[in-house]
């Protein structure tokens, strides 16, 4: 008797934890890659993103988006192509159209930018990232895409 309760109070664990899992969220990894000689030319950008993201479409330089449930984290982050060793900051990210899916029109950061998708909608939801190289004040911006799932 003892054993079978046992069994079955793993059964139910193993259970709660499975469905834990799969309501798990995602931490969604944006990489953008910069070229320090010419930062703004959209020849000389590109997107990449995580393991755990799906990219939608990936035109160098152009459009980069990319699928997010409601729920999920982005990450922006930004580095210098090839063996440039001038740091890529990520500062700031914009609404520019479509459902407002972050808490606000304009998310900030020193070297990265992280925010948490609080709601989804049909529409793309458009952004501009602005990122600067080393100690320079000066911004550069990228324009990409989130498509949230309902």
């Amino acid at each position: 008797m003892k054993h079978k309760i046992n069994i079955q109070f793993f059964l139910v664990l193993l259970l709660g934890l499975w469905m834990l899992q799969g309501q798990a969220q995602t931490l969604h990894e944006v990489v953008l890659t910069v070229d320090a000689i010419k930062p703004n030319s959209e020849a000389n950008l590109s997107f990449s993103a995580g393991s755990t993201t799906t990219v939608i479409e990936k035109a160098t330089g152009k459009r980069f988006a990319i699928w997010a449930d409601v729920g999920d984290s982005v990450l922006w982050k930004a580095k210098a192509a090839g063996e440039s060793q001038v740091p890529v900051h990520v500062v700031g990210v914009n609404y520019r159209s479509g459902p407002r899916i972050f808490s606000s029109n304009t998310l900030t950061g020193k070297s990265t930018v992280k925010a948490t998708i609080i709601r989804g909608g049909k529409e793309d939801y458009v952004y501009e990232l602005q990122y600067s190289l080393g100690s320079d004040t000066k911004l550069y911006q990228v324009t990409a895409v989130i498509k949230t799932k309902k």
